[in-house]
């Protein structure tokens, strides 16, 4: 029994590979109309999975092996936020950055990202000329 006991850590230590990678930075979010993309950068190649939190096998929210992904608002689920001081539309997400094809490890990442909106004022002018009526008998 205490053989096992001395044996048993030391063969789970073996067989447990090392996965050697991590992200280098913050993603870079881009915002654009109707999506949002994403720029990763890890240490050893892509991730091997980003996705929207909650959408991990939906496609167009879910995507392999890509250092740049873009999620479209009304796939994902994208939550929408209207904000009236400073007049703006926040649109906002959790993303899940796994680096290890199978498992959620301690170097995977999960990032709040959001794109913000801002509504522009805009006054409008017109010009326009007023005739007096004349009445003729």
């Amino acid at each position: 029994m205490l053989y096992l006991l001395v044996i048993l850590p030391i063969l789970i230590s073996a067989i447990k590979p090392e996965f050697d990678n991590s992200l280098t930075t913050a993603p870079t979010v881009i915002c654009e109309r109707g999506s949002m993309s994403l720029d990763i950068s890890s240490s050893h190649g892509a991730p091997s999975v980003v996705f929207a939190k909650g959408h991990f096998n939906k496609e167009g929210c879910s995507f392999r092996n890509a250092t740049h992904v873009t999620f479209d608002f009304e796939k994902c689920n994208v939550r929408r936020k209207r904000e009236i001081n400073p007049r703006r539309m926040v649109y906002s997400t959790t993303v899940v950055v796994q680096l290890h094809p199978l498992f959620i490890t301690k170097v995977d990442r999960a990032y709040a990202v959001s794109c913000n909106y801002m509504e522009a004022e805009k006054n409008v002018g017109a010009g326009i000329t007023v005739r007096s009526v004349v009445d003729t008998p």
